[in-house]
C-alpha cells in the first residue's frame, strides 16, 4: 500500500508551483500535506525495513533535511525541493516496480 501510494503522490499531483499560497486546495506537490505524506510513507518504508540498501543513505539524508527546522522554516517549496523528491520517489518506485 505504501508504495502504491507513493506512486500516486510522485504521478497524481502537479509540480507547478502556483503564484497564491494555496489553502487545502488541489493536487499540487507544493502543498505542506503533500510533504508530510511522503515523508510518512518513507518514514514507514524505512522502519519496516522495505528502502533497498543502495538508497538507505540518499533516504536517511533527505528525512533529516525535509523535517528539519530549517526546512519547515522556509515559507515556500521551492522548484529545487521538488526536484529532490521527484528523484528520489522515482528511484524508489522504479526499484519497486
Amino acid at each position: 500500500m505504501t508504495l502504491e501510494h507513493l506512486r500516486r503522490l510522485h504521478d497524481d499531483f502537479s509540480d507547478e508551483i502556483p503564484n497564491n499560497v494555496l489553502h487545502g486546495r488541489g493536487n499540487f506537490k507544493v502543498r505542506r500535506n503533500w510533504w508530510q505524506g511522503v515523508v510518512g510513507d518513507l518514514d514507514l518504508l524505512r522502519t519496516h525495513g522495505q528502502i533497498p540498501p543502495e538508497l538507505q543513505g540518499e533516504v536517511d539524508s533527505f528525512l533529516d533535511h525535509y523535517t528539519s527546522d530549517e526546512f519547515h522554516a522556509q515559507p515556500l517549496t521551492t522548484s529545487e525541493d521538488l526536484g529532490v523528491v521527484n528523484n528520489l520517489l522515482s528511484k524508489i518506485i522504479g526499484i519497486k516496480r
